[in-house]
């Protein structure tokens, strides 16, 4: 019967898509559509067989966790999170570049598979002026060096450091005032530097200021990491 030929055969993802379209109109095609097109009751995920995807061979590799640390040097990260800060993408891929790109250079393998430019996105408080995203980077690489039973207490002893301490240390360039932030969030800290200088968001000053943030942030984690592994 049609009924027994529709669940033996398959579907090309055009063919799927036509039928999807005739029922719309209003033919009936239920012996031959799929259930997931025609079922509203029950999602089902499609096959592989019904949609005609090619997928890749899974891989078995997977980097040992927590990431492989070494000792950094703090300074270092301090200057290499201050020249990233201008270097496409601002305060959270500074940070994720000082240290990360920085073992990735000097170790390798597992650290140069994180691109460090996808981290971009965090400037500004990840565009929305929440977390610093010096902060955001700096939890992330946390994360990565250091199992999860104690990454936590690290994240909060420099999310700690970081509202009690007048930010910017690191001012290599351009002498800032500085503001102790009253939270963890970007609105709070540059948000009350520009209240007490006055600059524009788009100022040298300010642009500064935060690649000062993000070297104190990067050299304050290399630290915390350093004093956990005991190097």
């Amino acid at each position: 019967m049609a009924g027994n030929d529709a669940q033996e055969k398959t579907y090309t993802r055009r063919e799927v898509l036509k039928m999807a379209g005739t029922a719309a109109a209003g033919i009936a095609v239920a012996s031959v559509v799929p259930s997931f097109l025609t079922g509203c009751s029950k999602k089902e995920i499609p096959s592989k067989e019904v949609l005609d995807y090619e997928y890749m061979e899974k891989s078995e590799d997977a980097a040992p966790y927590p990431y492989p640390y070494q000792k950094l040097d703090i300074e270092t990260a301090k200057e290499r999170a201050y020249a990233g800060f201008f270097n496409k993408g601002g305060c959270c891929r500074a940070v994720i570049d000082a240290i990360a790109g920085e073992l990735a250079d000097q170790a390798g393998y597992p650290w140069n598979q994180i691109p460090v430019n996808a981290f971009a996105n965090g400037a500004g408080g990840f565009g929305a002026a929440s977390l610093c995203g010096s902060l955001g980077g700096a939890a992330t690489v946390i994360g990565l060096a250091i199992p999860p039973e104690d990454a936590a207490s690290v994240t909060a002893e420099l999310f700690k450091w970081y509202t009690s301490t007048e930010l910017p240390v690191y001012q290599p360039e351009v002498k800032n005032e500085t503001v102790t932030a009253a939270s963890v969030d970007c609105k709070d800290s540059v948000g009350l530097f520009i209240q007490k200088t006055g600059y524009a968001m788009d100022a040298p000053e300010r642009k500064a200021r935060c690649a000062g943030v993000a070297a104190d942030t990067a050299g304050k984690t290399v630290e915390l990491i350093n004093n956990y592994y005991n190097l």
